[in-house]
């Protein structure tokens, strides 16, 4: 078991969003497919979004709660989180849609498991804030993706 700190781990997701973000700027350059590219631009600026959300969350959080160090952590790196996700110059809308998903999905389970796995309430309320903003986050990006396909 690893031990860290809250601030550790809000570190290691925002680095996880921004490179998410290079991820889908990289696979929309040279995009054929117009709604892809569209959709590629629209989910990085989404993790762009959500990595700036952690460093002003950071900011305004208690250093006490920040400083807090739990024996859960996580260390899963970008490629370990896309290890089940065919990444590639050509995929369609449905193929970024489901990549997307699962991202957010790793997020969404990572802060389940913070929640669980702290008996402190300030830590657990840092983790369920999280949690929420990821699942209300996954929501957006869900009605945008299908808004962009109706197009």
């Amino acid at each position: 078991m690893n031990f860290q700190t809250v601030k550790d781990v809000v570190d290691h997701s925002r680095r996880l969003h921004a490179q998410i973000s290079d991820l889908y700027q990289s696979l929309s350059q040279g995009q054929e497919q117009v709604r892809v590219g569209m959709l590629l631009d629209y989910l990085k600026r989404h993790e762009d979004h959500l990595a700036e959300s952690l460093s002003q969350f950071e900011k305004d959080e208690s250093q006490k709660v920040l400083d807090t160090w739990f024996q859960y952590a996580p260390d899963q790196d970008l490629t370990e989180v896309l290890s089940n996700i065919e990444v590639s110059d050509h995929m369609s809308t449905e193929d970024v849609v489901a990549m997307a998903l699962q991202l957010d999905d790793y997020f969404i389970n990572l802060y389940e498991d913070m929640v669980e796995h702290t008996s402190s309430s300030a830590v657990k309320a840092v983790f369920q804030n999280l949690l929420e903003m990821e699942q209300q986050e996954k929501i957006r990006m869900s009605k945008t993706a299908l808004q962009l396909n109706d197009m």
